[in-house]
Formats: structure tokens, C-alpha cells, sequence
């Protein structure tokens, strides 16, 4: 149990340390792109709070590189200070030295998943709303009381949107010549359609101006949006930004509407496979340590984990454009890889023992 205790510790120090060493880099490369924006609505400050707001999300698309020198740095010093040979002199089994290793590795894991559905998204929703609204005009975004923008005498205000994609709680408010309200239309949930059209559903509509006051109900109505595309970035969150199981449903009902999306469905495969790649190197750092021989030190380690982790990245992209460009299946395009990584680091495990 000391042992358990003392890899853990020696693990979570060296996952932090890389996790620090990703966050300054991404800050610095963000904040530098945010200056550029920079106005007397979308301030300094606000940029800096995009940035923050926006770490979950690299740090999650890190992780496997997080992973991989996560575990390279300190199970390399322990390596060089003959620690582990030690535990193996004493009679550790080397299985068991390799699932204290990664029982670190798994608690990560674990962070990245419950990251991914809860963290992650929400924040960078807030922040993707927060810097549009700021560079967008008669727009009104209170995170409590919904959307608001206007056109002339038409408002609009969207109470809340479902997996940051699907309008919820509509309300259409038109205003006459004298500032009275005219007609107030309200729907359940909108569509978002092509050339600014909204389909609106399970709709109500109350005409009081002239008198008397009448309302009838409507299962759909289709509504000309006023939005420009600088408002609707502000309502719509791009899918990117979405959870792994919101990312899910919004391409299910684009299914079922016949509607092709291979840009969202590589997104959501890619999402799927991460966990996947993050295991890999998991399993590949390990024996990069313990199977070198001593001529290879630690910086030759970091350094060839840092190349493979790079390398990964590229190759992960290109398969993605490459699978769009020729149509290929989003889940062999995004598994491919990952796939293959697994089973060459559990030959190596295997060697290894």
C-alpha cells in the first residue's frame, strides 16, 4: 500500500506538471489570437476569461499527450534512480508494478470522461456566447433569462437552448407604429432551416392589437428570422462545443431528417475514440521505460514521447480529412488509428513480460 501511495503520487505530480507546462501554451497562443479582436465591447478582460473558460476543452484534446509524458517523466526517474529495480529485486511481480503505473492512469481517465459530458462543454458554450454577444449588435444575453435581439419593432427571446443546438421557449414579439403590442407568438421548440428559416413548433399565436384580443394554436408555423449571422453565433453554439452525448442526439435527429452531417458525425466518432487513444498511450509509455535499455535517458524518453505524441495528433487529422474527402466511415476513420496503437503497445506489454 506505501508503494501504491508513493506511484500515485509520483504519477499525479508528473500528469500535473505536463498538464501546467500544456496550459501556459495554449494561454499564451489563445490570448495572443484574442488581442486581435479586442474592441470597446469585447475588452481585454473578456479575452482573458475566454481564454480561462476555454481550458477544459484543449486540455481534453491533450490528453493523450498529457498521458503519454504524464507517465514517461516519472516513471523515467524512477527508472534512473533504480527504483524500479528495486521492487523487482525485492520480489515485486512486474504485472503488479504495471498496474500501479496505471491505476494513475485510469483515475485520469476517468476526470476526462466526467470533463467531456459535464466541464468542458458548458464553459465553452458560455464563453463561445460571451465573446459573440460582444461583437454582435442588439443582442441581450442574460445566461438566466435567455436571448434577446431585435429588429426594428419585432423582439425575439429564446428561453433556453436544448444540447446548444435547438431553440426552446421562443417568444415573437411584434410592436406596432404607437409602441403597442400587436402579436406575441410563442413556440415549444424551433427548427433552425436553411436561409434563415425557423420551423415552429407546438406554436400559439395571440393577435391583440386591433381588438378584440384572438389566439390560436398551430402544431407548426415557419417564421422568417431577422438574425444576422453574428446574432445566430451567439444562439447557436457550433457542435464542436458540444458534450459526447449531446453531439450524439443532435446527429440522431439529422438522421432522421435525411440531413448528411460527416463533419459532426467524425466529431462525435473522434469524441468516442479519445478515451481509446488516451489508453494507448497509457500502455505504450510503459514499456517505452521499462523495455529501454540504460544508455536511454530521460530527456531521450520525453523527447520521443513528445515526437509520437505530435505525431499522433497529425495523423489523426489527416485521417479525419482524408475520411471526409473520400467519404469514408467516420467510425473507421476515428478508430483506425487508435486501434492500431492499442494493439502495438499491448505487444509490447507483452514482450515486455
Amino acid at each position: 500500500m506505501i508503494l501504491v501511495r508513493y506511484i500515485a503520487r509520483a504519477m499525479a505530480q508528473g500528469y500535473l506538471l505536463v498538464a501546467l507546462v500544456f496550459v501556459a501554451l495554449f494561454s499564451f497562443i489563445e490570448i495572443i489570437q484574442q488581442i486581435d479582436d479586442v474592441s470597446p465591447t469585447y475588452r481585454l478582460a473578456d479575452a482573458f476569461l475566454y481564454v480561462l473558460m476555454l481550458l477544459p476543452r484543449r486540455l481534453l484534446d491533450a490528453t493523450p499527450v498529457i498521458a503519454l509524458l504524464g507517465t514517461l517523466v516519472p516513471l523515467g526517474l524512477l527508472a534512473d534512480s533504480n527504483e524500479i529495480l528495486a521492487m523487482r529485486t525485492a520480489g515485486m511481480r512486474l504485472r503488479r508494478v504495471i498496474g500501479m503505473v496505471l491505476l494513475p492512469g485510469m483515475v485520469l481517465l476517468t476526470l476526462m470522461l466526467l470533463t467531456a459530458q459535464f466541464v468542458a462543454p458548458k464553459l465553452e458554450m458560455r464563453a463561445e456566447r460571451m465573446r459573440a454577444a460582444a461583437q454582435a449588435e442588439d443582442v441581450s444575453v442574460d445566461f438566466r433569462g435567455g436571448f434577446w435581439s431585435r429588429d426594428g419593432r419585432h423582439y425575439v427571446n429564446v428561453g433556453r437552448m436544448l444540447r446548444g443546438r435547438t431553440p426552446s421557449d421562443v417568444a415573437i414579439y411584434e410592436f406596432d407604429d404607437a409602441g403597442r403590442l400587436r402579436r406575441y407568438v410563442h413556440a415549444e421548440q424551433a427548427r433552425l432551416e436553411q436561409d434563415n428559416q425557423w420551423l415552429l413548433q407546438d406554436v400559439v399565436i395571440k393577435r391583440l392589437y386591433p381588438s378584440p384580443a384572438r389566439a390560436r394554436a398551430l402544431p407548426q408555423l415557419r417564421w422568417e428570422s431577422f438574425l444576422s449571422a453574428e446574432q445566430l453565433g451567439v444562439l447557436v453554439v457550433p457542435p464542436q462545443s458540444l458534450s459526447p452525448l449531446d453531439l450524439y442526439f443532435y446527429v440522431r435527429d439529422l438522421r432522421a431528417r435525411s440531413e448528411r452531417a460527416p463533419h459532426e458525425e467524425l466529431r462525435l466518432w473522434q469524441q468516442i475514440a479519445q478515451p481509446v487513444v488516451t489508453l494507448a498511450m497509457l500502455l505504450v509509455a510503459v514499456p517505452l521505460v521499462m523495455g529501454s535499455n540504460r544508455a536511454s535517458t530521460l530527456s531521450r524518453r520525453v523527447l520521443a514521447g513528445t515526437v509520437a505524441g505530435i505525431g499522433l495528433y497529425f495523423a489523426s487529422q489527416t485521417l479525419g480529412y482524408l475520411g471526409l474527402l473520400f467519404e469514408l466511415p467516420a467510425p473507421l476513420t476515428a478508430l483506425l488509428l487508435p486501434m492500431l496503437i492499442l494493439i502495438f503497445a499491448t505487444r509490447l506489454l507483452r514482450r515486455l513480460r
